[in-house]
């Protein structure tokens, strides 16, 4: 299932961050790896974004993000 969303937080440095969406139980840790686009992957905070997700624990997050899209 695909979510919609909005990056909370996002350290450019280490690449990686959270993302927020009314349609999953909590944040979900990102990782610039799962950013589809060409060149530097990268997001800013507040931005919106779509991405699908995978129960997984990572940095006190219970869900990690798979595929995420800039909208």
């Amino acid at each position: 299932m695909e979510h919609r969303g909005k990056v909370v937080r996002w350290e450019v440095d280490e690449g990686w961050g959270i993302l927020e969406s009314p349609t999953v139980d909590g944040p979900v840790w990102a990782h610039y790896s799962m950013i589809e686009a060409d060149g530097f992957r990268s997001l800013t905070a507040g931005e919106d974004v779509r991405f699908t997700v995978e129960r997984a624990e990572q940095d006190g997050c219970h869900w990690r993000a798979i595929r995420v899209h800039s909208l």
